[in-house]
């Protein structure tokens, strides 16, 4: 592989690896929110979540919705985000040291 996409590809390997604390962080919000809330795991979903809680994003999301396909943004908006993220977390912790390893 040239030079550049060895680069690219270490760079994107550390961002996810770098998002993880993130992505763990709104795992850990979400079941403070379930504890003291009316909410389960499963019915705190993402878009609930962002109404909610981050509500400053809400201008994004219905941008994106003019931008992506809306029946897979419904879907994705209405997974539960603490399942979501967590997997998510272990999913891009695992893709960034795996190309970190194959990189070197």
């Amino acid at each position: 592989m040239s030079g550049e996409i060895i680069t690219f590809l270490r760079m994107f390997a550390y961002i996810c690896i770098w998002t993880t604390p993130f992505q763990i962080a709104l795992v850990v919000w979400g079941v403070g929110i379930v504890a003291v809330t009316d909410y389960s795991i499963l019915s705190l979903s993402n878009i609930e979540f962002i109404t909610n809680y981050l509500g400053f994003l809400l201008p994004i999301v219905e941008w994106a919705y003019t931008w992506f396909w809306i029946a897979f943004l419904d879907w994705v908006l209405s997974l539960p985000i603490i399942l979501h993220q967590a997997v998510k977390a272990i999913v891009s912790t695992w893709l960034g040291l795996s190309i970190l390893k194959n990189t070197r």
